[in-house]
């Protein structure tokens, strides 16, 4: 399921004065919702799961956290393949209202550091780190105790609440949680990374945790940069949780209260070239809690390679012009490290695994 809050066209001057009035009415009722509660929402979310096994909990509709959010300003294909992923493997998205940000403040941010030397990220990734910027404070101003935030065109294994069980008992027993806290990964962390394009591991890094999973992808399949760790460095047929190290791409995360609050104001400073990029280094000096799934569980959807189709973010870039939806939308495309695609079973009922690389 997908829960959006796109406003369609032909909105009306009375459907302008609903808005208006119950904006009022929302920032009266957090002020007051916030005045009196702090985490009793995580609290009795999980005790009205007391019948359920904390790993049992990381198998329903929102995967163990109390909300999965989506990134995404519009409706699209990212869209409507999301929604049929979620639908066939019974998952509940939440699609928060996007700002829009001006020209002159999206160059703004962009700049902010460029007179000491600092990397700045090009157009198109200082909006998306903006918007990135908005679901967090999102987070913080719906008092969620954790929420996984993922990029609308994300996709996962149809076995994706098998997997997620794995994932709430390893993390559990990584992070020292307590055998009676009924929480399904605990909160000792800020930033859970599951959904990424690969993530270094080291000889001299802490120990991790390794577990079996046989939906994970055969290492002679994957593709991406960091491939050969996992062929030198875990054995097959497994994952594990580990320490963050160069972790990149921002497909899919869960964040703590905590941890978006520290967050904020840390990537509100920007200075980096890309909003995974800036995460990855607080995560490396230790400013940000970061615990990571490796391989990873989520992974983007890319539409046919000669379809002609470029991301927003791209497109902002600088790097060339998109293609409209209908040109590509009816033909499979392919999704990296995810042995069974929960949008190509969904959308073609077929699985379309990318071909592997090194890249």
């Amino acid at each position: 399921m997908l829960r959006s809050s796109w406003v369609h066209p032909g909105s009306s001057l009375r459907s302008t004065k609903c808005i208006i009035s119950a904006i009022v009415v929302v920032a009266l009722v957090i002020g007051l919702w916030q005045s009196q509660y702090t985490s009793s929402v995580y609290t009795n979310f999980h005790r009205s799961q007391s019948n359920s096994s904390p790993r049992e909990t990381a198998a329903n509709s929102t995967l163990g956290f109390q909300k999965l959010l989506a990134l995404s300003t519009k409706s699209s294909w990212r869209t409507r393949g999301l929604e049929a992923a979620a639908n066939l493997t019974g998952l509940e998205f939440t699609v928060p209202p996007q700002g829009h940000s001006s020209d002159e403040f999206v160059k703004a941010f962009q700049n902010i550091g460029a007179e000491n030397g600092a990397k700045t990220p090009a157009y198109g990734s200082a909006r998306a780190w903006l918007a990135h910027l908005d679901l967090l404070k999102h987070v913080i101003a719906s008092d969620l105790e954790t929420a996984f935030i993922v990029e609308d065109d994300v996709d996962w294994d149809v076995q994706i609440k098998k997997e997620m069980r794995l994932v709430s008992d390893n993390i559990r027993a990584y992070t020292n949680v307590k055998e009676d806290d009924p929480t399904p990964f605990g909160t000792n962390w800020d930033i859970l990374w599951l959904g990424h394009c690969g993530s270094i591991i080291t000889d001299d890094m802490p120990v991790a945790r390794v577990y079996a999973d046989d939906s994970r992808c055969e290492t002679e399949l994957y593709s991406g940069w960091s491939k050969r760790f996992l062929r030198d460095k875990l054995m097959e047929g497994h994952r594990q949780v580990q320490r963050s190290f160069l972790t990149v791409c921002t497909f899919g995360f869960g964040v703590t209260k905590r941890g978006a609050r520290k967050m904020l104001p840390l990537l509100s400073k920007a200075g980096d070239e890309a909003y995974d990029v800036a995460i990855s280094g607080y995560c490396k000096e230790e400013k940000l809690k970061c615990v990571v799934v490796n391989p990873q569980l989520f992974n983007h959807y890319e539409p046919p390679k000669d379809s002609g189709y470029l991301s927003d973010v791209h497109v902002g870039d600088g790097l060339g012009q998109t293609t409209d939806d209908m040109d590509f939308e009816g033909t499979m495309g392919s999704t990296g490290n995810i042995m069974k695609s929960a949008r190509c079973e969904a959308l073609f009922h077929n699985t379309c695994m990318r071909p592997p690389s090194e890249l």
